[in-house]
């Protein structure tokens, strides 16, 4: 993608409540999975975009947030959305990168990643924040995933060019394994989650197509959507709650 491709989709989500499929019902189900001492701990939120996941993290840890995305103006939202709430003493928004974020090894208790990891690459991820984890400590993460064996050609080639390295559940949940965690539990995100997070790109899309014409990148959306439209029961989102094991 091109850098004014990226900018183009980077304002595109500037205007919508989350970057990718999910819900507060499913951050909050996914934390209340996890142990006491990564619900109370230091929290490192990566790729937070606008903060679909962080305001929940906010409500329902005791621990400190750091909140870290590649692009300032979704922390800028993030930062009106806490003062809003009142949370704003509870996260910190940094601009970096999700890939080596300004924390020590060892220094956090709970690494969460909604919808973020395949930037880096799911295994490669999971290696590089698994050293900034405190001993035992957790990473909740959803990854776009194959639910079918057979999926719909169509679907299949447009992952093909988009997302190629996406697998099935059960080479997700060995991968974790493999990189050195316990599954402590996994869950499909409902439909709901992916029809609530189209219904706001929607919106800000038209605007973006009346105001800029049907460019490639909103194309690409279009087309994206049109394949869950027509195919969303072949993949989905699997949220995956992890812990460091010895």
């Amino acid at each position: 993608m091109s850098p004014d491709d990226l900018t183009r989709l980077f304002e595109v989500f500037e205007r919508t409540p989350r970057q990718g499929p999910g819900s507060s019902e499913t951050t909050r189900r996914a934390f209340r999975s996890l142990p006491e001492r990564a619900r109370t701990g230091r929290v490192l939120d990566l790729g937070c975009g606008t903060g679909g996941s962080t305001v929940v993290l906010a409500e329902e840890s005791d621990g400190h947030i750091l909140a870290v995305d590649i692009h300032a103006p979704f922390l800028a939202t993030l930062g009106s959305r806490l003062r809003d709430l009142g949370l704003a003493g509870r996260v910190a928004p940094v601009v970096a990168d999700m890939a080596d974020p300004p924390v020590a090894d060892g220094r956090v208790d709970l690494v969460w990643a909604e919808g973020s990891a395949y930037a880096i690459g799911f295994e490669a991820a999971l290696r590089r924040w698994r050293r900034l984890l405190a001993p035992r400590g957790c990473v909740v993460v959803t990854e776009l995933t194959w639910f079918s064996s057979d999926p719909a050609e169509q679907a299949r080639a447009f992952f093909a060019n988009d997302y190629p390295d996406m697998r099935d559940e059960a080479t997700r949940l060995a991968d974790a394994r493999e990189a050195g965690y316990d599954v402590v539990d996994s869950f499909r995100l409902p439909p709901e989650d992916w029809h609530a997070y189209y219904d706001g790109v929607d919106v800000s899309l038209r605007e973006a197509i009346g105001r800029d014409g049907e460019l490639d990148v909103y194309k690409g959306m279009l087309r994206e959507h049109a394949i869950y439209r027509a195919h969303g029961d072949d993949y989905g989102y699997l949220c995956l709650i992890l812990r460091a094991n010895a």
